[in-house]
């Protein structure tokens, strides 16, 4: 059923807009078979198609299912609907053997359809060899008798109502939520589980979103080899730089705020606070009430409760993180010295290779340079053997001896010089062989070639080289791990991820502070996997933490054989770092706003707001990304307001308090 309707492409279409709207979840476009066939194509190289006057790429179709074969990594399913005839191709994220996909097999059995079925088949246009085809997204089995008269019905009005008609791309869809596929419609086995399982954890929880999930990543102690390199150290280094901003300053009374905790969490009976017995207690000293919420006269102006300001905890100041700190963090200074040792252990294992390729390259030359020298002696013997063997003075004895032999003892001697012959060719193969195995066997025990002098000292300065890189490793390997750590800092400092802080910064803690306290889970991420001596008390106060504290960094030392990295000093003159997070940017932010509210009246539009955070040398590379992102979270928290088209203000008194910010 191949349509008339002329390809033409309206005017107010651009490559842009097509490719906007082909990309879209709802541009899927019903037709038939024959459409497919006789549609032209639109934009070359993108698999882009005019439906009449649609742009199109996916389709979908209903047809009978005439022929199925099944691949180790993809099916390939003719569907027939009367007008014509394609093939469906289906890739499996999964290879599979061909005993596994055959005919009886559980795949067989789970695919919900058979050969002759009516199904559905929604996918994408491709040309493959000049033929179309197409790469299916989704296949099923239609449960109605009449499916494809109905969908060739629906074909053909929207030829006539939509294909034919000049084309609008249509708004797009109001959002929903998807509902939950009842247990009936999913078919049974893995191959319906493996496409229906994303949607369905999508959309189990309705109360969580996904988006604001913590990125979880592994321990540092557990990544594999193939993961330490200087990539992932970076990234490792940037999470926990960003997890330190909630952490409060390290002090001396640290233990003892944890001292209560520890009791309280061991003892079932819960205790009332500090707080509440003080305010309970007849001997406090009373004061002048505060004023109470709601005016007397009944005023209409809500008034903040007086409650809710005593419980607002202030913010803790942003402390910036030195390269000393970083090094002092156990975690951080394992996995640095492993990223170290494993770059040493792939430069040791290429110098192995690379001894390896010489040494097979020298022995295949001597090898056959003694083939060579083999096979020219045994040619020299043989030429001396057939030599001797030439000699006629043998026949000559023979002959004149025969002649004057009488005739009674002729055959006597006939006889005695048959046997000679016999034993003598004999006695001359068993020689041959005797020697055959004994040059075999010498050949099997003797080494495949000597070694000549030239490549015994190569193999000692091998050896020699390998043994000096081992000590130089050990003895630049705090040296090379403090590179690693400058190098992650000025890496992520020119990728706008971190910036210089002139504030204050974090203090490094002494070896000697550190003694006799509790060792809490390092930087208060991960669970401690390497501390198996900490009691469980101690891991209930890890968790009963709300915010880590500084102590949780953990003396720097080596375990086993290992030798100890002696840190040096920290530096009041070295630079301190802070991440680009919305949390550190949100009063930088709003200073900015302030700036440029001076010389703009009526908002400020994201170009100039952005151009005067960046005048500031300090934050000239934060990234675009993270504006937008901290303009939004000022916009849910009520600092900002837009009063134009991209044009932002500060809202009713957000003026006043951002002054308090900075």
């Amino acid at each position: 059923m191949p349509t008339n309707d002329e390809p033409s492409a309206p005017k107010a279409l651009t490559i842009d807009e097509v490719k906007s709207y082909i990309l879209r979840t709802d541009a899927t476009a019903p037709c038939s078979i024959a459409d497919i066939r006789a549609v032209p194509e639109a934009l070359k190289d993108l698999d882009i198609y005019w439906l009449g006057s649609v742009p199109c790429r996916n389709v979908y179709l209903i047809g009978l299912l005439v022929e199925a074969v099944e691949y180790e990594s993809r099916s390939i399913y003719l569907v027939d609907d009367g007008t014509a005839s394609i093939n469906c191709l289906k890739k499996r994220p999964v290879r599979m053997s061909m005993e596994q996909v055959g005919e009886g097999s559980l795949f067989h059995r789970s695919r919900g359809f058979e050969v002759g079925d009516t199904v559905s088949v929604t996918g994408k246009i491709e040309s493959y060899k000049g033929v179309r085809q197409v790469y299916v997204s989704s296949i099923e089995k239609c449960t109605s008798p009449d499916a494809e008269s109905q969908h060739l019905l629906h074909v053909l009005q929207q030829h006539r109502n939509v294909y034919s008609q000049p084309f609008i791309i249509p708004p797009l869809p109001a959002p929903c939520t998807p509902k939950k596929a009842e247990r009936g419609v999913s078919q049974p086995g893995y191959a319906s589980s493996m496409a229906s399982s994303p949607a369905t954890i999508a959309c189990s929880s309705p109360v969580v979103s996904p988006k604001k999930d913590k990125p979880r990543l592994r321990h540092p102690s557990r990544l594999r080899s193939k993961d330490l390199n200087e990539n992932v150290f970076r990234m490792y280094l940037s999470h926990i730089i960003i997890s330190t901003l909630s952490m409060p300053e390290s002090t001396s009374r640290d233990m003892v705020s944890l001292e209560p905790m520890l009791e309280t969490i061991g003892s079932s009976t819960p205790r009332s606070s500090r707080t509440s017995t003080v305010i309970g207690s007849p001997t406090q000293t009373p004061t002048r009430p505060s004023r109470s919420p709601m005016d007397s006269l009944g005023s209409p102006t809500p008034r903040k409760p007086a409650g809710s300001v005593a419980t607002e905890t202030p913010t803790p100041p942003t402390l910036g993180v030195t390269l000393s700190y970083l090094r002092r963090v156990q975690v951080l200074s394992d996995l640095a010295r492993r990223v170290v040792d494993h770059a040493a252990h792939e430069r040791d294992k290429a110098l192995r290779h690379a001894e390896r390729n010489a040494r097979t390259k020298y022995e295949a030359s001597q090898t056959s340079t003694s083939e060579y020298i083999v096979t020219s002696s045994a040619g020299a013997s043989s030429v001396s053997r057939a030599s001797k063997a030439g000699v006629p003075s043998g026949s000559r004895s023979q002959s004149s001896h025969k002649t004057s032999l009488p005739k009674g003892t002729e055959g006597l001697s006939n006889t005695s010089i048959k046997s000679q012959r016999s034993g003598t060719t004999q006695s001359r193969s068993a020689t041959r062989i005797s020697s055959s195995n004994a040059s075999r066997s010498s050949s099997r025990n003797n080494p495949p070639c000597s070694i000549t002098p030239e490549e015994t000292a190569r193999r000692a300065a091998y050896h020699a080289k390998l043994s000096k890189l081992h000590e130089e490793d050990k003895k630049k390997r705090p040296a090379r791990t403090k590179r690693l750590f400058e190098s992650a800092l000025r890496t992520l400092v020119s990728e706008g991820e971190l910036a210089l802080f002139d504030g204050p910064r974090r203090q490094v803690p002494s070896l000697n502070s550190l003694s006799g306290r509790i060792p809490l889970t390092p930087s208060g991420i991960w669970h401690d996997l390497t501390n198996t001596t900490t009691s469980s008390t101690i891991s209930a106060a890890s968790t009963a933490l709300s915010a880590p504290s500084c102590s949780d960094l953990d003396t720097i030392s080596e375990d086993h054989s290992q030798s100890i990295d002696v840190l040096s000093d920290p530096s009041d003159s070295e630079d301190a770092y802070i991440p680009m997070t919305p949390q550190v940017l949100r009063p930088v932010m709003l200073a900015a706003l302030r700036r440029a509210l001076i010389t703009q009246r009526g908002g400020v539009d994201l170009k100039s707001w952005t151009k005067a955070i960046r005048g500031d040398g300090q934050w000239a590379r934060i990234p675009d990304l993270v504006v937008k992102e901290t303009i939004d979270i000022l916009h849910e928290e009520e600092w900002i307001t837009r009063v134009g088209a991209g044009r932002w203000d500060f809202t009713r008194g957000s003026w006043a308090r951002s002054l308090q910010l900075s």
